[in-house]
């Protein structure tokens, strides 16, 4: 599939829906350029764990927090 998309003054351009509907794109995701001498190719960037943990703590802190307390061990559960 050959798709065109054009670039404003400003240097933007709008993913053509058939390239956000192909990558499966939605709002708020970040793609990525793999530019090489050849040309450049782009894809959904993956979720990395550690950067949205990263985020995470940037926006709410640090919490440290003792383990959560179920209550007290009932014993052993049977399970049919």
């Amino acid at each position: 599939m050959i798709v065109d998309a054009k670039m404003t003054s400003k240097n933007q351009i709008t993913i053509p829906k058939a390239v956000r509907d192909f990558l499966q794109l939605s709002e708020n995701d970040t793609i990525e350029f793999n530019v090489e001498d050849d040309g450049v190719t782009i894809q959904r960037k993956k979720d990395d764990f550690w950067g949205v943990a990263e985020k995470q703590r940037v926006k709410y802190g640090v919490v440290n927090t003792p383990e959560i307390d179920w209550g007290k061990d009932v014993g052993s559960e049977v399970i049919d």
